[in-house]
């Protein structure tokens, strides 16, 4: 073996005082020094990579930032995001301005930001409606895992549910009572099929012995107040932002929140589980997207500067407390992507338990 070892690799003459060891040992330092060479152009190609797409984050933004919301103007959605964006357009020396798409689903909206170009100038503010999505339509013309990019977790915050002044309902126990009595007659409006109040009133009637009532759509928060004031539903389920006005100048009672505890802005007002309904607590989220193939450096200043408005005091007490939010504070792009894979399996459980179906 030895002898045709030699014949395959015969040795060559040593140079500059190398051993005359072989010529697979002279190949061998050269391939080493070679793949070395290589290896080094490209760990200074991506930390080049790295370094320009910081740079480019850095000097965002330029121009303007478009924020795309699925819901109509006045809402509590909507609030909560121009609030934002004012903030927001202070500290960035820009415009942000506030683009309504209003539908069912946050289907249009989320269509929209997905076909825009990914520099960070069109953005999407959504609620958890994206993480029903794919288990209300059966043919949802997108895939919010893969085409959208998750920047961050703006607030939590939970569902006052309201009547208006002259209902006979003085309790969230009557509401019940009469649904039992006369099912699929006591109505209630909601943003749509498979949104936070549709998802939260109907895990409200499960865990009230399967109650019927009936369910009437809107598109938006502000039509839907517009009914309720006039007599058209019985009951609704929103954002305190949403009926904060109505509550104090009496037109509109609440009944009970679906939190875990009281509202700290209506400590007198009951939680579904200390009516006896503790399997209602459905807590709805404010998030902010952007297109797929968002620049992960841009994804992740945006949030960083999303989360330093969420922590200033002054905005908190102003624009925050007042509608029953908490914000989510030092969320980063990797953190959201990680919770809304949590999630999945949770929310399928949750529209489950409602017998929400799809269609």
């Amino acid at each position: 073996m030895f002898f045709l070892q030699r014949k395959r690799f015969p040795r060559v003459p040593a140079a500059d005082g190398i051993a005359d060891s072989g010529i697979r040992q002279v190949n061998f330092k050269e391939m080493s020094m070679q793949s070395f060479g290589f290896i080094f152009s490209i760990f200074s190609l991506v930390l080049l990579l790295i370094f320009a797409e910081s740079t480019r984050a850095q000097d965002w933004p330029k121009q303007q930032v478009r924020i795309v919301v699925p819901y109509p103007a006045g809402g509590g959605a909507d609030l909560t995001v121009r609030k934002l964006a004012d903030k927001l357009a202070e500290n960035w020396k820009q415009p942000v301005v506030i683009d309504n798409k209003p539908s069912a689903g946050e289907i249009v909206a989320t269509t929209e930001v997905i076909r825009a170009k990914p520099d960070g100038y069109t953005l999407l503010f959504a609620t958890e409606t994206q993480q029903m999505n794919p288990f209300l339509y059966l043919k949802l013309p997108y895939d919010p895992m893969t085409d959208l990019a998750p920047i961050t977790r703006l607030t939590e915050g939970i569902h006052v549910f309201v009547v208006r002044k002259e209902s006979p309902f003085q309790t969230i126990q009557q509401l019940v009572v009469a649904a039992k009595a006369q099912p699929g007659k006591v109505s209630y409006g909601s943003g749509g099929v498979g949104g936070s109040a549709h998802l939260a009133i109907q895990s409200f009637a499960t865990a009230a012995g399967n109650v019927q009532f009936m369910h009437v759509p809107y598109k938006g928060s502000a039509p839907r107040m517009v009914d309720l004031l006039a007599g058209n539903i019985d009951f609704t389920a929103t954002s305190l932002g949403g009926v904060l006005p109505f509550l104090k100048d009496g037109r509109l009672r609440s009944l009970a929140t679906n939190g875990t505890s009281r509202m700290r802005a209506l400590p007198d007002v009951p939680t579904l589980a200390e009516a006896g309904y503790k399997d209602a607590v459905v807590p709805f989220s404010f998030s902010l997207y952007g297109p797929a193939k968002l620049p992960p450096a841009l994804a992740s200043q945006i949030a960083r500067d999303v989360s330093a408005v969420l922590k200033d005091p002054d905005f908190v007490a102003k624009n925050l407390d007042p509608q029953g939010l908490v914000g989510v504070l030092d969320d980063t792009p990797a953190a959201f992507a990680r919770f809304l894979a949590a999630d999945r399996a949770k929310v399928r459980d949750r529209l489950k338990a409602a017998k929400v179906q799809p269609n």
